[in-house]
């Protein structure tokens, strides 16, 4: 059962090009590590790159950065990006995740805040929402994030704009917009992302 993930954030100064190219040779070192269930190579808008892993565990999260990939991935700073990799250490709270993950192209990160006192309930409306992910043909997999106490949001991806623009007029975006004003402490952070290479395992 996947319960853990990293997210890196990083600047490019190099040509988008270069960049993909990195990210595709670091999908083939992290196709090695047998603790890494997924790992997302993802392009934001305006220069930013990013990287999200999933594990089942805290060993495996702990195994991937003492690993070979993050050692490459932080020795890529002063050639290829403007400043060191911003990390983020992620429960999760729900996951989907296919045996086989194949014709991914397109990513959807979001990201919002619990109002004060009202955490256990975001943590238990991501939790019901896998239900409803589960049901979603297109979106090919799908992450309850959360970030800290108070910080939440999903990471999913889709073969293309078709099926992410599906799951955006879904049944959680209404589930969320129903709830939001009671729950939430302003819009969530929207990030449309491009799905550059990956790799995912299945658990032994």
């Amino acid at each position: 059962m996947i319960t853990k993930a990293l997210l890196f954030r990083f600047e490019s100064q190099t040509d988008e090009d270069t960049m993909d190219t990195f990210l595709e040779d670091l999908a083939t070192e992290v196709s090695w590590e047998k603790s890494t269930r997924a790992w997302f190579g993802i392009r934001y808008m305006r220069g930013e790159f990013g990287v999200y892993t999933c594990f089942d565990d805290e060993a495996g999260r702990e195994a991937h950065l003492a690993g070979q990939a993050n050692t490459t991935l932080h020795a890529a700073e002063k050639r290829l990006m403007t400043a060191a990799p911003r990390a983020t250490k992620i429960e999760l709270l729900g996951a989907k995740m296919p045996k086989v993950l194949e014709g991914v192209t397109k990513g959807l990160v979001l990201r919002f805040k619990a109002k004060p006192g009202k955490e256990a309930e975001v943590a238990q409306m991501m939790r019901d929402c896998q239900p409803l992910v589960d049901k979603e043909a297109g979106t090919l997999a799908w992450f309850a994030n959360q970030y800290d106490q108070s910080h939440f949001g999903t990471f999913a991806v889709f073969a293309d704009n078709g099926a992410r623009f599906s799951h955006l007029t879904g049944q959680i975006p209404r589930a969320l917009g129903m709830t939001g004003l009671a729950l939430l402490g302003g819009a969530p952070e929207v990030h449309m992302v491009d799905v550059m290479t990956g790799t995912a395992r299945v658990a032994e």
